[in-house]
């Protein structure tokens, strides 16, 4: 199965994403995770870790040839699970491998907000938590690492209202595209990650 998970920000694509993978045997692929992790010999290294380094956006074609890569890859043999891909239509003319579903995970405003303004991010691995729903077993510390956890620019609320209004727009359209493929499983992300994850496996279930 090659799922890719849409949702706007804070909608818990990674957290749903990981549980997901465990449950049906499939890897998780965060395409941000596998930009930060790639191995200091890598040929695109350094143009991506530039990139990231300005706050910039990673060219398209860059991401795609990094993902193309990394699903080549035996441990992907049986699919994966995709987030961080598809915000863009023209993603999608870059690395479409076609997806057999894609679960949108549907939050309102509100709740994106409350979400990303409580989110925190290891400074280290780039593992998210969330001080209200997802903590840390330390405060301020990665479970992961032992890094220590920071607050992104790009979760103020000003910051994730644009970013929104971004994913209203671009995202939506993307969404669109698949929904006419009949492909589009929508479910509703309101509630808890095991609450989410629930209704996840109910949409996916043959």
């Amino acid at each position: 199965m090659k799922l890719l998970l849409i949702g706007p920000q804070g909608s818990g694509k990674g957290t749903v994403g990981k549980m997901l993978g465990e449950y049906f045997h499939i890897p998780l692929i965060s395409s941000g995770h596998l930009l930060r992790d790639l191995p200091e010999n890598h040929a695109k290294k350094k143009e991506i870790d530039e990139a990231m380094e300005k706050g910039e956006l990673v060219p398209q074609d860059l991401v795609a040839d990094i993902l193309k890569e990394e699903v080549q890859k035996d441990i992907y043999e049986k699919g994966y699970i995709l987030d961080g891909w598809g915000r863009a239509l023209v993603d999608l003319d870059y690395f479409n491998p076609g997806f057999d579903w894609v679960l949108y995970i549907n939050i309102s405003p509100e709740t994106s907000v409350k979400r990303l303004s409580s989110r925190r991010t290891c400074s280290e691995c780039g593992s998210i938590f969330n001080i209200i729903s997802v903590p840390p077993k330390v405060d301020g510390v990665c479970d992961d690492c032992g890094g220590k956890l920071i607050q992104r620019e790009d979760d103020v609320e000003d910051a994730v209202r644009r970013r929104l209004e971004i994913f209203n727009t671009e995202t939506m359209r993307t969404l669109d595209v698949f929904r006419d493929e009949g492909k589009v499983l929508e479910i509703d992300g309101e509630g808890s990650p095991e609450e989410v994850f629930k209704l996840a496996v109910e949409a996916l279930k043959p």
